[in-house]
């Protein structure tokens, strides 16, 4: 099995990935991508460009997507709540462009 690295502070996101995968090694805040080793799978949510260069460096990337009510907006959820709420959505091409304001 690939090397599992989940990239969050929420122990809710943790206790339910940890579930399915046991021996992920959990991270809370990422400040390079170099930091993780090529071939993982990274589950979390992290800038578009970090995302970008992890797939660039040979990993596979999930975010967690929420579709959550208003009023749980910016509360820790339980692990019940993201099982009704959360979407593990893997990105496989990411191709960014810098704009530049006018």
């Amino acid at each position: 099995m690939e090397n599992v690295v989940v990239v969050s502070r929420h122990e809710g996101t943790i206790k339910l990935l940890k579930k399915h995968f046991p021996d992920a090694e959990v991270i809370d805040h990422l400040n390079d991508v170099s930091e993780i080793p090529k071939g993982s799978l990274v589950i979390g949510n992290l800038p578009l460009p970090m995302i970008e260069e992890i797939l660039k460096r040979g990993s596979r990337f999930v975010i967690v997507s929420l579709n959550i009510p208003r009023e749980l907006r910016g509360k820790e959820l339980t692990e019940e709540e993201l099982k009704k709420f959360a979407e593990f959505i893997e990105v496989e091409d990411l191709k960014l462009k810098k704009f530049r304001l006018p």
